[in-house]
């Protein structure tokens, strides 16, 4: 950890901007980038990087999707220290009729609050970047090691799947392997996604599974309902149920269980109710614990429906196959980079952070894996009426306050990383 000049601290944070933080928020928020269509969000994204003095990269990843890196050259005396942020927000335009927290509309409220898509996860994240390097430059402080800010596409949890495929399926850190794979490196990372100003050193990995049960495709006047494939998954919909309390259990980590979700059941054809299904498909979304690898989830899974079949012959033909999956990560809770960050949230804010565990995925899990220690750390994560977290009837907001409050901390940990000098 490099010697800390309070002073120069405190000279950066009286350059912190709140009109520029909050009009960026509102200028990020109001560009649709639903995953697979980030390309204006970069481009735009990568001019701020630029007039902010960075050197500016926009990286085409294919498809006319893009990451917007930029890396401020420290004097090479110090650590490097990137922070990463995805573009792809978590909805799409479609759902703007929700209300504002849905729209690509920045809109400002009471001065306090900034609603809009996005504005949540993660693009005001990517604002306080830029502010609080804006602020250290402002304040004419040299940093000894380099600052690298990495916009990223296609971060959001989306896998293609049967006949669902193109860019919009592409996301589960696309952007994010592309981005280290190309000169996006550092010697640690920050993620701001939204952990209410928790550090988040590790969560969760993620294995999808499909389920396939076959049946048999016949008119409603000759149907047997031992033979209808939906009937027939009804039996290893029930199996699963039955496994997941035990599964989340035997995986637990301390106070903390990880998660299984049935998302998604195909079956048959809504415009022809006379015919019964050939087959009928589960999907299954199954988390893993932070040090675990995803065959092991895919093995067990196969293993429950194999018990099934063996239990049931009329279910013989039954197929498993994984079709998206992402390990989970973790970093000691003294590691160098979290040791960097509680002191500063604990000099800023008066009080060390709190430490957690999330179900949810991130690009931590790339970053860690490609030898960049990361860490989620956000701003994001409060309810404007109350509580933690999200809340679907509001939609996404974002906390000026809250904001500002992560960029004293970011300054801070930029300049005990990188070192700075006047």
């Amino acid at each position: 950890m490099q010697k800390l000049d309070v002073d120069l601290v405190q000279r950066a944070i009286a350059k912190i901007d709140r009109d520029r933080l909050v009009r960026l928020v509102m200028q990020l928020v109001d560009i649709p980038s639903p995953t697979g269509f980030e390309g204006d969000m970069a481009r735009a994204y990568h001019e701020v990087l630029r007039q902010s003095g960075f050197d500016a990269t926009l990286q085409p990843i294919g498809d006319a999707r893009y990451n917007a890196i930029g890396r401020l050259q420290g004097t090479g005396s110090g650590r490097s220290l990137m922070f990463n942020g995805h573009m792809d927000t978590s909805f799409g335009p479609e759902q703007a009729h929700r209300g504002i927290g849905y729209q690509c509309k920045g809109t400002l409220v009471d001065d306090e609050w900034i609603y809009g898509m996005g504005s949540f996860n993660m693009k005001s994240a990517l604002a306080t970047y830029v502010v609080a390097v804006e602020a250290i430059r402002a304040a004419g402080i040299r940093l000894g090691g380099d600052v690298v800010i990495a916009g990223v596409a296609g971060e959001i949890e989306k896998a293609p799947v049967n006949d669902h495929d193109g860019p919009q399926f592409q996301g589960y850190g696309v952007g994010t392997k592309y981005a280290i794979t190309h000169g996006a490196i550092a010697d640690f990372c920050i993620l701001g996604e939204p952990t209410n100003m928790m550090l988040i050193p590790r969560h969760c990995g993620s294995t999808w599974v499909k389920i396939t049960v076959p049946g048999h495709l016949i008119h409603t006047a000759w149907s047997e309902v031992d033979r209808n494939a939906i009937n027939r998954a009804r039996k290893v919909l029930d199996a699963i149920h039955d496994w997941i309390p035990g599964y989340c259990e035997r995986n637990r980590l301390d106070d903390f269980r990880p998660r299984v979700n049935v998302s998604a059941i195909e079956g048959g054809w809504s415009w022809r109710g006379a015919r019964t299904p050939d087959n009928c498909v589960i999907y299954m979304d199954v988390r893993t614990l932070p040090d675990a690898l995803p065959l092991a989830a895919y093995n067990e899974v196969r293993e429950l429906v194999a018990a099934v079949v063996a239990e049931h012959p009329q279910l013989a033909g039954t197929r498993v196959e994984p079709y998206m999956t992402v390990p989970g990560t973790s970093i000691p809770d003294d590691h160098e980079l979290i040791r960097n960050i509680v002191r500063a949230h604990t000099d800023q804010l008066g009080q060390a952070p709190q430490f957690g565990v999330e179900t949810w995925m991130s690009d931590a899990a790339h970053m860690n894996r490609y030898g960049i220690p990361t860490v989620n750390y956000g701003s994001a994560g409060r309810i404007r009426s109350g509580g933690a977290g999200f809340s679907t009837h509001q939609g996404e907001a974002v906390h000026i306050g809250d904001m500002l409050d992560i960029i004293r901390v970011y300054i801070q940990t930029i300049m005990q990383v990188c070192g700075a000098s006047a």
